[in-house]
């Protein structure tokens, strides 16, 4: 084992210590793959390990993958990302306006269909497409499209729809064609609910020092915006033959930070920040990340099947030991008590905003505990680390601070939010 190889081990290994972590990582320059390894259960009660051949659900990673679909589509001829959506799914309210485009970088004004009310209750029902097209295609535009960006599953769901019309095949067998198989990716699919898929992991939630299992969430309720699973092998063959899928010129698009919201910049499927390229996903049981650093072409992957895990803390902290920069191992938080009372000063609703959607956060008390319910997650403890300070694993680990002003500073899974009182 190299001295790189070490370090890595090292600090991976003291996350899945301190029950911060479960899953698979990767870490490649190039061809050359620097570290692999996993961590934890893929399933607690068989007592099964993870592997970096386990295959985890890996959300919203899926986004750029259907972008991948779309551009090649493109490619052939068979549309232009220019395009009205009324130009291929006829009927859809508002569809000369809309155009793939808007789509694809999450600016086309449709409400997303996984923040809405009741999702959780139907998210274990088989759903078909119609189905959830129907469920958000009435619902009245958050803005008109192009004026700005806010994240939406809904919009990706549309693209799934195009790609079948187009090219005659369901969305998962297009994908096993034009890009799996190109790419030598013989561990990543959709999964069915029907089909048992050979060393997938199980979704958890970490509480309180033990692992829980998540509620069921149909795969069909994720569709193109969210319904992969990969292994982190098969990710880093999948950034290895991106020349293979896709010309330079959409290669290019793909990658091209098209619209800004809220300190991200966005391409199609992916997040952008100067030589770093990253698809990211949450989704109940499961997190996950994928970076590219272009500059000196380095790969990290980590996928979890803790909803909860510390992956965007590991996946940047492995890019720094691989590029020589600082970073930190984990520490065991130290928690404090407070009195009670001072919670009352933070009880209320707050809205927050990340990738332009507008989301709300609950924050209410329990007796003796704080506790914070954000929208579509379930509800959990506020841990406090000072009387202002608190922590708390919902999807990703999150760092808040009560601030004097009457906000909160979030730093959620690496990420600065800032979440005001609702008017």
């Amino acid at each position: 084992m190299s001295f790189l190889s070490r370090r890595m081990a090292a600090l991976v290994g003291a996350y899945a210590e301190l029950g911060r972590f479960s899953g698979a990582v990767l870490v490649a320059r190039g061809d050359r793959q620097l570290f692999k390894k996993g961590y934890g259960r893929a399933n607690h009660e068989h007592d099964v390990p993870n592997s970096p051949a386990t295959a985890f659900r890996i959300g919203s990673q899926t986004k750029t993958f259907t972008a991948i679909a779309i551009l090649q589509l493109q490619e052939r001829g068979r549309l232009r990302v220019g395009d009205p959506l009324a130009r291929h799914l006829p009927g859809y309210p508002r569809g000369a306006d809309i155009t793939l485009h808007h789509l694809l970088t999450n600016t086309s004004g449709i409400p997303d269909y996984v923040t809405a009310e009741g999702f959780t209750r139907v998210m274990g029902t088989p759903r078909t497409r119609r189905q959830l097209i129907d469920g958000f295609k009435d619902r009245p535009p958050l803005f008109e499209p192009g004026e700005r960006m806010s994240y939406s599953n809904s919009g990706w769901v549309l693209l799934g729809e195009v790609i079948e019309r187009l090219s005659g095949q369901t969305y998962g067998d297009y994908l096993r064609e034009h890009v799996f198989a190109p790419a030598s990716m013989d561990r990543t699919g959709v999964a069915d609910g029907t089909r048992l898929v050979k060393g997938h992991a199980d979704g958890y939630m970490a509480v309180e020092g033990e692992v829980i299992r998540t509620p069921y969430l149909d795969n069909s309720n994720q569709d193109a915006a969210g319904a992969l699973h990969s292994t982190v092998e098969d990710l880093h063959r999948w950034n290895r033959g991106l020349p293979r899928l896709l010309r330079p010129g959409s290669l290019a698009e793909l990658v091209r930070p098209h619209v800004q919201a809220d300190g991200t910049a966005y391409g199609y499927g992916c997040a952008v920040s100067g030589d770093r390229v990253e698809s990211a996903g949450g989704t109940i049981g499961f997190v996950s990340v994928s970076a590219h650093y272009r500059r000196d072409d380095l790969f990290v992957t980590v996928l979890s099947n803790v909803e909860n895990a510390a992956f965007s803390e590991i996946e940047t902290a492995l890019a720094a030991i691989a590029r020589g920069e600082p970073y930190e191992l984990p520490s065991r938080r130290v928690f404090v008590t407070v009195d009670p009372a001072v919670y009352d000063r933070y009880v209320g609703r707050y809205t927050m905003r990340y990738a332009g959607r507008t989301s709300t956060m609950d924050v209410t008390r329990d007796g003796d505990r704080l506790m914070a319910e954000v929208h579509g997650l379930a509800r959990t403890e506020l841990r406090p680390l000072s009387e202002t300070r608190f922590f708390a694993r919902m999807k990703g680990e999150v760092e808040l601070e009560f601030l004097a002003s009457g906000e909160v500073a979030l730093n959620w899974a690496g990420r600065d939010v800032t979440a005001r009182p609702a008017a």
